[in-house]
């Protein structure tokens, strides 16, 4: 899987949180849809989220106003990783730089909102819900027939949303859903055990974090010469957030992932998000 790294991320101008973390179509997750009720009336979502109820569930005030240079140090020191070839000490302390220069664990959850909101609909799909973006209504019946890699561009291509983070979704859907997914060629429902949701979660945030770190990072991170060291780097950079995000996941839901539903899921992942980047200012200098 790639990167969405593509520009030269938010400028010294630029809000800690971009307007479209705000904002966004709501998630529709339960009995919408087409189901009707006895009366022969649709059917309403159990539960209903946006970008504009994240924000809401997240503690702290809203960090709008940037500092000057706020970025420079973190991207100083992740041009010195690239240029370096890459060593764990130069991760950290970048990833230490970079957790106190763009918000912490609050800022980095308040910037996902939108990867937030798309979380809580691949949970309700995975859990057989009906989920619904704007008009339309995915569930696992509808992907019957289709083969793994049909049903993860079905499920990316539902809950992408129509913003700024987009690119970043999206490649973190795809990875989470052909990390947990068994390789076998035909899709089934069943393939969604409650430890294949875990880690589909898990490897979904751990993406969501990698991205916005690259993104933050803009052509700092592309001051490696060889591609292949470019994407040892990128590999180093991505199983070391994914390590944390696993056991901080594991510490919020305990021993039984089962417990994973729609009335805690947006709080699982601003916890999980939160407490990964605030785990970066314990490493050492």
């Amino acid at each position: 899987m790639g990167t969405s790294a593509s520009n030269t991320g938010p400028n010294n101008k630029s809000p800690l949180l971009p307007p479209w973390a705000e904002q966004g179509d709501p998630v529709g997750v339960g009995s919408g849809g087409d189901e009707e009720g006895d009366d022969g009336q649709k059917l309403p979502d159990k539960i209903e989220i946006d970008n504009d109820k994240v924000q809401k569930k997240i503690p702290g005030p809203i960090p709008n106003i940037p500092s000057p240079n706020r970025l420079s140090g973190a991207r100083k020191s992740f041009g010195d990783y690239a240029k370096s070839g890459g060593t764990g000490s130069n991760l950290r302390n970048s990833l230490k730089k970079y957790s106190k220069s763009s918000g912490g664990g609050a800022g980095t959850s308040r910037r996902l909102a939108s990867g937030i909101t798309a979380g809580s609909g691949l949970l309700g799909i995975m859990q057989g819900d009906n989920v619904r973006v704007s008009s339309r209504t995915l569930s696992l019946s509808d992907l019957n027939g289709l083969s793994v890699d049909q049903a993860i561009d079905r499920i990316t291509e539902h809950l992408t949303p129509e913003n700024g983070d987009a690119d970043s979704v999206r490649l973190a859907l795809d990875f989470a859903l052909a990390e947990a997914l068994p390789e076998e060629e035909a899709f089934n429902a069943s393939m969604f055990t409650d430890d294949v949701v875990q880690e589909a979660i898990s490897c979904y945030l751990a993406d969501l974090i990698f991205q916005d770190i690259v993104n933050g990072m803009g052509k700092a991170w592309f001051h490696v010469e060889h591609p292949s060291k470019h994407h040892k780097m990128e590999e180093e950079l991505r199983d070391l957030v994914k390590v944390i995000t696993e056991s901080k996941l594991e510490k919020v839901v305990g021993n039984n992932s089962g417990e994973i539903s729609q009335e805690n899921i947006t709080k699982i992942q601003i916890d999980v998000i939160s407490q990964t980047v605030d785990e970066w200012e314990n490493f050492d200098d």
